[in-house]
């Protein structure tokens, strides 16, 4: 089981401001219009450019990416956004703005529409009405939640990858430079040249060439570490710009914004200069509030209409008129309505039964002997002289570095590709059962298919199938979990990143699962960096995997143990 967390980050910039240097989708798309109505540049072979179009009409802004204009001052301004999703409004009367430097992360259960509120300002979601407007010096950066489960590249093309538009300016520039170089100084030459230079500039090609291939613009992957993480929580809180931060990463949250907007009942709520415990706080404090008030409200009314049924008709009648108004003024102010469920709406953690383990055939559930892993028998193995025994009961957190080898232990112990053990050998007890969730489990998943139909195949079938299991059986348990409604219903590419796999409430409720799992006759092997999620589990093991070794240890988990290998205590 390997557990991790994703995010969707926008970076806002004044143009003399360093590049964010990520994934740039928004910048390209903000300078076809300027692309396109370029003359000089039209000269040049256009079919170079991967990002240029025919031109747009004249209301392509609001098509073509992200939309300048008159934001009030702010870096980015949203006026009266509303977002369907279907038929079913998702969020509606969005008004929101975010000044220079700022710092928000977007917060909301799964659902709620942080990334479709992410899509409008970029330009890859429509808007029912409103609009999302950014400054006119402003360059925006857009890394996405993305993952490379399944791609057959290497590294270096998922890489290259995300920087197309800046490969093409590139390439675009080095013709034209050639060009004059080679002795073509006319007017249109010369042109073709500035223009080419200005398209190379506006995607931030001279700051990467500065900065070196450190800093590459890559979309946010799963192979993110903790130490990555870790480096990516600094630098954000240390950006010259304004960052709009979506991520269920409760560490990154806390360590890279300074403030938290909420998506809940189709809105926003602000909680200013609120790191993301503190808007835990505060927003359980606006709560607790709201609902005090209101139910102090019903008091005063109730007692207001005692009032009045007693004495409408006697001698205090006139008192009891001026009652009658006091009570109709705070019926039109609104004190008698039960407080918005934007304010006192709070997250439920789901709730996960595991099925529980079968008797084991003696004390062993799954041993490792002597094995040396590898994925080529051609190449270095990455793991030598691994010996592992799994018992009942063991709880077994597997950690150390990025690349160090925890998913291909991992793997071994799983199973399903023998040749991976090279040498040595893997014993499984004859009772075992093994159950495997993944950190690309989403990717995983076929795309077209309906998330319930998903569900009842695979409770249907295979050694441990259960026919007589009912789509509604299925819809309750995912119902549990927080697919509720319709939304089981729907095919697992119209479900959010969240909703497919993970979110807080979900990996709290794996871990309060895990943590009294198995008793006496199962076992866990995790790797994870979320220290939240590990301190929910209640280790009985610690397995240290670096330089080609496992180093076993009989122990909880330890403070230091947060402090090794760069992991950044808290961060995932």
């Amino acid at each position: 089981m390997k557990i991790g967390n994703t995010a969707l980050l926008l970076a806002l910039a004044a143009h003399e401001s360093s590049s964010f240097s990520l994934q740039l989708q928004s910048v390209v798309q903000t300078n076809r219009a300027r692309i396109s109505h370029n003359k000089s540049i039209s000269r040049i072979d256009t079919s170079l450019f991967s990002t240029v179009v025919e031109q747009p009409p004249a209301e392509a802004e609001e098509v073509y990416g992200t939309i300048v204009g008159d934001t009030k001052g702010a870096a980015l301004f949203l006026n009266n956004v509303a977002i369907s999703r279907g038929a079913e409004p998702l969020l509606k009367d969005i008004n929101w703005s975010v000044q220079p430097n700022e710092r928000w992360g977007i917060v909301g259960v799964n659902g709620a529409g942080k990334s479709t509120l992410l899509g409008a300002i970029t330009g890859t979601v429509r808007m029912d009405s409103g609009k999302a407007l950014v400054h006119s010096n402003v360059r925006v950066g857009y890394m996405r939640q993305t993952a490379v489960s399944g791609s057959t590249k290497t590294v270096y093309e998922e890489a290259k990858s995300e920087m197309t538009a800046l490969e093409d300016a590139r390439q675009v520039l080095d013709i034209v430079t050639k060009r004059v170089e080679d002795g073509d100084y006319s007017e249109e030459a010369l042109d073709d040249l500035a223009n080419a230079q200005e398209l190379f500039q506006n995607l931030g090609g001279y700051e990467q060439e500065q900065m070196g291939v450190g800093r590459c613009e890559l979309g946010w992957r799963d192979c993110c570490d903790s130490a990555a993480r870790d480096w990516l929580g600094k630098y954000i809180a240390n950006y010259d710009g304004s960052v709009v931060l979506v991520s269920h990463d409760v560490s990154l949250m806390d360590a890279s914004v300074n403030n938290i907007v909420e998506i809940t009942a189709g809105t926003l709520i602000e909680y200013k200069s609120c790191s993301y415990n503190r808007y835990l706080e505060e927003k359980e404090f606006r709560a607790l509030s709201a609902q005090a008030e209101y139910e102090k409200n019903l008091e005063e009314a109730a007692q207001l209409q005692k009032f009045i049924d007693k004495f409408s008709a006697g001698t205090k009648s006139k008192s009891a008129q001026s009652r009658v108004k006091a009570l109709e003024r705070m019926k039109k102010e609104g004190r008698l309505d039960p407080p918005p469920a934007a304010v006192v709406t709070t997250a439920r953690i789901p709730y996960l039964k595991l099925p529980a383990p079968p008797k084991p055939h003696g004390e062993n559930l799954l041993v490792l002997k002597d094995a040396t892993i590898g994925y080529n028998s051609e190449e270095k193995p990455l793991l030598e002289n691994i010996s592992l025994t799994i018992p009942r009961g063991m709880k077994l957190l597997l950690r150390g570095p990025n690349g160090a080898g925890k998913s291909t232990l991992l793997k071994a112990l799983r199973g399903n590709v023998p040749s991976m053990i090279q040498q040595g050998s893997r014993i499984e007890n004859q009772q075992l059962k093994l159950g495997v969730f993944t950190q690309d489990l989403a990717q995983e998943l076929d795309k077209d298919a309906r998330a319930v139909d998903l569900v009842t195949d695979y409770a249907r079938t295979g050694a441990d199938g259960d026919i007589t299991i009912s789509d509604e059986d299925a819809r309750r348990v995912m119902g549990a979990l927080g697919l509720t409604g319709e939304k089981s219903l729907r095919q697992i590419k119209a479900l959010s990143g969240g909703e497919k796999a993970r979110d807080v409430g979900c990996i709290q409720g794996l871990a309060n699962a895990l943590s009294g799992w198995g008793g006496k006759d199962g076992a866990v092997v995790i790797i994870s960096h979320d220290r939240e999620f590990c301190d929910r589990v209640d280790f009985t093991h610690i397995g240290t995997v670096i330089d080609g070794k496992l180093k076993l240890e009989q122990r909880s988990l330890q403070e230091s143990d947060w402090e090794q290998y760069d992991i950044g205590a808290k961060l995932v």
